[in-house]
């Protein structure tokens, strides 16, 4: 995973180099609204929701074949709301809150397509996504103590999607879809007593869109993001069976922006 990291790092700093025209640098800032949730068999073991707030950058380049490279980094975190259960085989209502700070990074490449009004730009990259999920120490209702604990998230994932953009009343009106596939994925845990245990969800397809446009420097868009996971296989921790249920992210934010 530091590999992929560091490649997708490399990618988004060679850009300028590798490029004829740097078309895009946009710091920005986002604000989400975030869930995520955990389900066996069905049944929804717990729900996380909340704001989430990011601040990020991105850059852009296209080269003289029309060949496009395109990536962006971010930083995001903040404090959810949890409702869910402790474990089996007596569980109990809890609600409680849920740290979350982390990092992203994607990086693209496409190929300029140019009909006569819209420009379209099918593309494809990988992404990687850290994130530390510290649930907070609780209560359940008949007075229970619930330790929390960390748990250390890493997903690579590879994208496939198209862009289009066109220019209207002055604006430039830009909209991207697509899908994307988690190819590695792993939860961390420190159990007490016996160490780090890592589990490995497997990934599943999902999607992400995004539609927005700009105006003169400021730029503004609408997106969504969704990430999905099977369960992880069991692992053996102090004579005990665990695994990470099918667990699910979705997010929808806005971005506010300023191009250079």
């Amino acid at each position: 995973m530091k590999t992929l990291l560091a490649v997708v790092i490399v990618l988004c700093c060679a850009m300028p180099a590798s490029a004829g025209r740097v078309e895009e640098l946009t710091p920005y800032f986002s604000t989400q609204y975030f869930t995520w949730q955990e389900r066996i068999d069905g049944r929804r073991l717990l729900k996380e929701e909340g704001p989430l707030f990011s601040v990020g950058a991105r850059l852009g380049a296209v080269t003289d074949s029309s060949l496009t490279v395109r990536g962006k980094a971010e930083l995001f975190g903040s404090e959810v709301g949890y409702r869910g259960e402790t474990q089996a085989p007596n569980p109990a209502p809890v609600h409680t809150r849920v740290t979350y700070l982390g990092t992203e990074a994607e990086a693209d490449l496409g190929y300029r397509l140019r009909p006569a009004a819209v420009v379209v730009e099918p593309f494809g990259g990988i992404g990687y996504r850290y994130w530390l999920r510290d649930l907070q120490d609780s209560r359940t209702s008949d007075g229970t103590q619930v330790s929390g604990y960390t748990e250390e998230w890493m997903v690579g994932y590879c994208r496939l999607g198209a862009r289009a953009a066109t220019t209207a009343a002055g604006m430039n009106l830009v909209a991207a879809g697509g899908a994307k596939f988690p190819f590695y994925v792993g939860n961390t845990i420190d159990f007490a007593g016996s160490g780090e245990t890592t589990f490995h969800p497997k990934g599943r397809w999902s999607g992400f869109a995004e539609a927005g446009g700009s105006y003169r420097s400021f730029t503004m868009s609408v997106y969504y993001e969704g990430f999905r996971f099977q369960r992880s296989d069991l692992k053996m921790v102090q004579g005990t069976a665990y695994f990470q249920p099918d667990s699910s992210s979705d997010i929808f934010g806005m971005r506010l922006g300023w191009t250079f």
